[in-house]
């Protein structure tokens, strides 16, 4: 194989393996009994636990998002937003406020900005900066009030459709950014009937917490049931689930760096082509 040959398959290669270099290995858990956030592997390992010992505020967990180092989260008596460093151990305390809002629900994060569900009794989804700036809100068209599981994913929102803690096989439906009537209705049924609550997606499957069960669903892109993890330790009715944003790459959205190596792979076999016209 001569060297430029190489060259330009080795930049293809670096640009393909770049898009899965993220490994996403753990998740964290809000717990709606108490403000306790949880960290699993996806074996249902207990990793950590952070509670009120630890400077949490609220009593009543909803959301949760984690991005690197920090997560952020909300409870459903509370219009806050706060955030925690789980390796430092430190309380950042109040990231800003949802006003308006009595309680805000599960929450998700596109790269950028948070959607923060509102559990004021709405079917509103709040767009906000991490300073506090509202950038939008829109209305899910098939939520009937509470909903308790929001993802963003593949530059959609999902979201299910009431209160999981209510029980019964929840549905969750896909959303264009502005909101309205669902563009994919029940893409997730929930598979266990005592109820669903909280959505993650970790660039290739979604993870229901099923509430009073002290599992997980994991479904497929397709929205098919494949199996559930059984969470070990002290697993409190878990309303929301969060892996690490800062690692996940969705399919429409692939990363920088995944763009400019597979661009310069590309750009290499231009060059070895005319250089071999030109021979």
């Amino acid at each position: 194989m001569r060297y430029s040959t190489f060259v330009c398959g080795a930049f293809l290669a670096a640009g393909i393996a770049g898009h899965a270099e993220a490994a996403i290995s753990t998740f964290w858990a809000m717990s709606a009994g108490s403000p306790t956030l949880a960290e699993y592997d996806f074996s249902g390992n207990l990793l950590d636990t952070i509670t009120t010992a630890n400077g949490l505020q609220g009593g009543n967990g909803r959301g949760v998002v984690q991005v690197g180092n920090i997560l952020y989260y909300t409870t459903a008596d509370t219009n806050g937003v706060y955030a925690y460093n789980f390796v430092s151990n430190t309380n950042l305390g109040t990231v800003f406020t949802v006003p308006g809002s009595t309680g805000l629900a599960t929450m998700a994060y596109d790269g950028t900005n948070f959607w923060l569900g509102d559990y004021s009794g709405t079917n509103n989804v709040y767009h906000y900066s991490p300073t506090g700036t509202l950038l939008g809100t829109v209305a899910l068209g098939s939520c009937t009030s509470y909903c308790d599981g929001l993802e963003y994913a593949n530059g959609t929102l999902i979201s299910n459709r009431y209160d999981g803690g209510l029980g019964g096989a929840n549905t969750y439906d896909v959303y264009a950014l502005t909101g309205g009537a669902p563009t994919h209705s029940a893409l997730i049924v929930g598979h266990d009937i005592s109820g669903n609550t909280g959505i993650a997606y970790d660039g290739t499957d979604y993870y229901v917490s099923n509430i009073f069960s002290s599992t997980i669903g994991v479904y497929d892109a397709s929205g098919t049931w494949l199996h559930d993890i059984t969470l070990a330790g002290p697993a409190h009715e878990f309303e929301d689930l969060s892996v690490n944003y800062a690692a996940r790459i969705d399919t429409a959205t692939p990363e920088p760096a995944s763009m400019f190596l597979l661009g310069s792979g590309v750009v290499g076999l231009g060059l070895l082509r005319r250089r071999r016209r030109s021979r």
